[in-house]
């Protein structure tokens, strides 16, 4: 009675104080404890009745936040240190004589059967119970996991029963605070109930419905590995699968599979849909566009699935995968490359009718801008091949108002740093440097080769020249006063050439890296105040992740009175001799000048073939005149000032079909209302029911996550179906209206924000016996 008198509150009724009195008489030993009874003062109020005061007495024993003390709470402290091998919870609740009270809230609202009360038939082991033959932690575990395998049904008992714990389930599978202790518990639980025989035996639809356990999303790795090795799959069926996993529990364990897979039903999609279309190509000008348009999907695919397969777990036993579309893919390019070389051999000069060429990008693109007085900043990014260019760009247009466009121009020939990069500076006149091996370029007969004789061309018409490492270090305000001090800014970026040089088979990584860095450089160059920014190139080049094959070699040598240069993938000389093994072009005839009359001669070996020669250099490649040589990508990007130009996460609504609930589930209808793409971004919400009580909502419904992922331009394909089940907190919510309330996680944070769509209903469900005893 003293601690009744002197600790408790006061103010409680003579009822309630005569309820707490039992409650005290029954846990003894709980109020032997100083410390305990200390923090459960701090907890209880007048308006606890005997049910509350136990459950505060609980997450006193527990050490849980003030206000803390649902059974959800609760739990969610016994499973966090049932994972960490710590069961000082549960025995502190025996001790305390709280044993009894906690097991039958837990039958009472979770509808959970203690092991002694299970059927004889019943389809799993529950581990052995002590000998007082009490419930364990794990018996519930086991339990739990078992009945969410089922989707919450068991012995023919329904959703209505088991609507509570199913709602705190997802609670807790949906916390991001609590999802190592979540996957610990599925680890653990999946072989205790023996489902890998179970798994195993699934076909990838069955599969496809289940997220609990990390064994399920093994065995869709496995089963879409072989559904790509024996083409028994679409790539649409694989994108969905993939999509659908995304959000789920398990997916960052095996997302470098998944990004294996999905990179290998691409390329494999793509090479089918684009073979067909080059032997249709019946001119220079539409096959370049072809190339620019569709064609380098392949090239760009290709990359993204040598990239993705260094990721894979499976490669030996997969291998069969990466040699098929390694083949498919080198005829891509050998076939590409013959029905082009048919259109080069139809050119007098090196030009085609309508397409802008690189020896003319400062006056299309440079010099209207500088004349007009305004500053921009041209990136040349050493080896930028066209695909990248694409990556490149569709990476910037994925941020906040940052707006890039790609286009083609015809590249030099041969496509080689020195007159790629001389191209790309004002100038009149170009040709090869008459000393020595004809290997650099003049420019209005001044060398280019080096930033200094860049910057001294530049120099004439306003222009400086930096390279990347040097812009990149400096200051802002450095980089502002370099910016103001010129009206057009070149800067030299080489990653993608200089690791395909030295080290070739880092070439695609070189790609992803090139891609980094040049987003840093237009944000630095943005916030130097450049306002106009191309990114463009030299020159592209050809790669292959495989040996080159002896057809890819060429059998011949060049002939003709001198040979200045020779590589791999051209050469240069005088009175180089026609032959029906190479692409043959007279200076004038590349538009360059030849100012010591040397008939200077470029021949390039036809289609994707090299010449064979001493040193490194076999995989990577380029100079010739094959279409990834030779379409040179120009990207202009643009920083927009209006919040209209942010990314923003895809929008969606409620498609609501009726205005009551009248059983214990709701299906709702969420569309997608656009495709996602470029600033549309996918996203994951969480949708569940609430009543409204003193202002404060109740949730009265399981919750459900909804992902919205669709790039599919069609409506019909962009409905997601959400189903709810009501628990026992909605009874008391009857013939009122009840809300659908949407949430989303704050980017960075594990707190939640509530979002405006929302939609109405009025409860109107009649009452029966669902077995729970509260």
């Amino acid at each position: 009675m003293l601690i009744l008198n002197e600790t408790l509150p006061e103010d409680a009724g003579s009822e309630t104080r005569e309820a707490w009195l039992d409650v005290m008489k029954q846990t003894k030993p709980f109020f032997d404890n100083d410390g305990y009874v200390t923090e459960l003062a701090k907890r209880l109020t007048a308006n606890d009745d005997a049910r509350i005061m136990q459950a505060k007495m609980i997450a006193a024993l527990l050490d849980l936040p003030n206000g803390k003390h649902s059974l959800q709470d609760i739990w969610r402290r016994l499973l966090e240190q049932y994972t960490d091998g710590n069961d000082d919870g549960i025995e502190r609740i025996k001790q305390a004589g709280l044993s009894d009270f906690h097991w039958k809230g837990t039958c009472g609202i979770y509808g959970y059967v203690c092991p002694g009360d299970l059927p004889v038939d019943f389809p799993f082991d529950l581990a052995p119970m002590g000998e007082d033959k009490s419930p364990t932690v794990k018996d519930f575990v086991i339990w739990l996991f078992r009945l969410a395998w089922n989707d919450f049904t068991q012995d023919g008992t329904g959703s209505d029963r088991y609507a509570n714990i199913r709602r705190d389930f997802e609670n807790w599978r949906n916390d991001r605070t609590f999802t190592a202790t979540f996957k610990s518990l599925a680890e653990q639980t999946c072989e205790e109930l023996g489902l890998n025989r179970e798994i195993l035996a699934m076909s990838l639809q069955e599969l496809a419905e289940h997220g609990l356990f990390g064994e399920v999303d093994q065995q869709i790795v496995t089963l879409l590995y072989q559904g790509v090795g024996n083409e028994s799959i679409s790539h649409k069926d694989v994108q969905n699968i993939i999509r659908e996993r995304e959000p789920r529990l398990w997916y960052n364990d095996y997302q470098d599979d998944y990004e294996a897979i999905s990179a290998a039903s691409g390329l494999r999609s793509l090479l089918d849909e684009n073979e067909p279309l080059m032997d249709d190509i019946d001119s220079p000008k539409q096959g370049f566009t072809l190339y620019a348009n569709r064609l380098y999907l392949v090239d760009q695919a290709y990359r993204l699935f040598v990239c993705a397969w260094k990721n894979s777990t499976r490669q030996i036993e997969c291998s069969g995968i990466r040699d098929n579309l390694e083949h498919r893919y080198s005829l891509f390019q050998s076939h590409l490359g013959g029905v082009w070389q048919r259109q080069l051999d139809t050119l007098d000069h090196w030009d085609i009718d309508d397409v802008p060429t690189q020896q003319d990008f400062y006056e299309r693109c440079i010099s209207k801008t500088v004349n007009a007085g305004r500053k921009i900043a041209v990136i040349i990014s050493d080896a930028l091949r066209y695909e990248v260019a694409q990556s490149f760009a569709e990476r910037l247009r994925s941020q906040n108002r940052w707006s890039a466009r790609a286009e083609a121009q015809l590249g030099v020939l041969p496509s080689y740093t020195q007159l790629g990069m001389a191209a790309l500076l004002p100038h009149k006149t170009l040709a090869f440097n008459p000393v020595g091996e004809h290997s650099t370029v003049l420019v209005d007969g001044a060398s280019s080769q080096g930033l200094d004789n860049r910057a001294a061309i530049l120099a004439k018409v306003g222009g400086k020249a930096v390279t990347y490492e040097d812009f990149i270090k400096r200051s802002r305000d450095e980089s502002r006063e370099l910016v103001k001090s010129c009206n057009a800014l070149y800067v030299f970026h080489n990653v993608i050439d200089k690791i395909g040089e030295n080290k070739e088979e880092d070439t695609f990584d070189a790609c992803e890296q090139c891609v980094d860095e040049l987003v840093s450089l237009v944000k630095k160059l943005a916030n130097a105040n450049v306002t106009n920014m191309i990114v463009t190139a030299d020159h592209g080049f050809l790669y292959q992740d495989h040996d080159v094959v002896d057809s890819e070699w060429l059998s011949v040598q060049p002939q003709g009175d001198i040979v200045w240069q020779r590589k791999r993938r051209f050469v240069i000389g005088s009175n180089l001799a026609e032959s029906p093994s190479f692409t043959t072009f007279t200076a004038d005839q590349l538009g360059l000048d030849d100012p010591k009359d040397e008939s200077v001669t470029v021949q390039v070996p036809n289609a994707i073939h090299r010449l064979r020669m001493q040193g490194r250099g076999v995989r990577y490649v380029h100079g010739g005149a094959s279409l990834p040589e030779i379409v040179v990508p120009v990207v202009h990007i643009s920083k927009g000032r209006s919040a209209s130009e942010d990314v923003r996460p895809v929008d969606f609504c409620i498609l609501q079909q009726t205005d009551s609930i009248t059983t214990g589930q709701l299906a709702v209808e969420f569309l997608q209302t656009e495709p996602v793409q470029d600033k549309v971004t996918q996203r994951t919400v969480f949708a569940g029911l609430y009543g409204r009580e003193n202002g404060n909502a109740v949730s009265i419904s399981n919750e459900v996550p909804v992902t919205f992922l669709s790039n599919s331009p069609e409506a019909r394909e962009r409905h997601v179906l959400a189903t709810f089940l009501l628990t026992s907190d909605a009874d008391r919510f009857n013939n009122t209206t009840v809300e659908l309330l949407v949430f989303e996680t704050i980017p960075g944070s594990s707190q939640r924000c509530m979002l405006e769509q929302k939609a109405d209903y009025v409860l109107r469900r009649g009452f029966f016996d669902d077995g729970i005893d509260f």
